[in-house]
């Protein structure tokens, strides 16, 4: 009989209804997949292919969480093979562990730590894993993460600073957004909405929609005239508006 595939596997898994076992057994399994994961990360951020090839599945599928790519067990190895420096530091927590016979899906929160020159910058991401259970080993068989957006520090703006900014800017033909003043705020609508989104200041010229979210920089001439604004998208997206007569 064919073993089955990942996909399928993953869908009997979420698909499927099963007791549930007692809450030290629970308990215990978590930990299991705790000390798994911290052993799994702590051999990517130091390039230990050799101790991390054993616990992934032939057929592994790990989708890299900046641009979505699906990469195979060899691809995702002669990348982790590459040191990084200094080595990032991973941390794991608010484990969530469903097992289903041979299956087990893994939610957590993963914190990636890195040094960028004297900064130590850390990015926050929800994880969800697919393992299999092989002669009693667990064999990590699909990795995907989605980015957890972290609020910004806002900066303190007068009305006057402010006050340039407010205009038409349009996106695309017909498409316009409007930045007016709403309860002592700049506030952002675009056409055919009911409502817009506060522009929170992270610099002079810098906005963030909300607080979270795709940056906005206006943009000015010589002159200091706002001319637009450029916004950059999570997924790679520029969109640049012309400010309108």
């Amino acid at each position: 009989m064919p073993r089955p595939t990942v996909a399928a596997l993953s869908v009997l898994a979420l698909a499927a209804s099963a007791s549930p076992i007692p809450a030290r057994a629970q308990a215990e399994l978590v930990d299991a997949f705790r000390q798994l994961l911290v052993a799994q990360y702590r051999d990517i951020a130091h390039a230990d292919t050799a101790a991390l090839r054993p616990h992934l599945a032939d057929d592994l599928v790990w989708v890299i969480g900046a641009n979505g790519k699906e990469v195979t067990k060899s691809q995702f190895l002669a990348a982790v093979s590459q040191p990084q420096m200094p080595a990032p530091r991973f941390e794991v927590d608010s484990l969530h562990v469903k097992r289903i016979g041979d299956v087990a899906i893994v939610a957590y929160r993963r914190s990636d730590r890195r040094a960028v020159g004297a900064l130590d910058v850390t990015t926050l991401t929800r994880a969800l894993d697919v393992f299999v259970q092989v002669r009693r080993n667990w064999l990590l068989a699909r990795h995907t993460q989605a980015w957890l957006v972290t609020p910004v520090a806002p900066v303190s703006l007068d009305s006057a600073t402010l006050q340039p900014f407010v205009g038409r800017y349009e996106i695309g033909p017909g498409f316009v957004d409007d930045v007016h003043w709403e309860g002592g705020q700049l506030v952002a609508t675009a056409s055919g909405q009911a409502a817009g989104a506060t522009l929170v200041p992270v610099s002079t010229t810098a906005f963030s929609p909300d607080g979270v979210g795709a940056l906005i920089i206006f943009e000015r001439d010589t002159m200091g005239r706002v001319l637009g604004y450029v916004q950059g998208y999570p997924d790679g997206r520029v969109v640049r508006a012309a400010r309108l007569p």
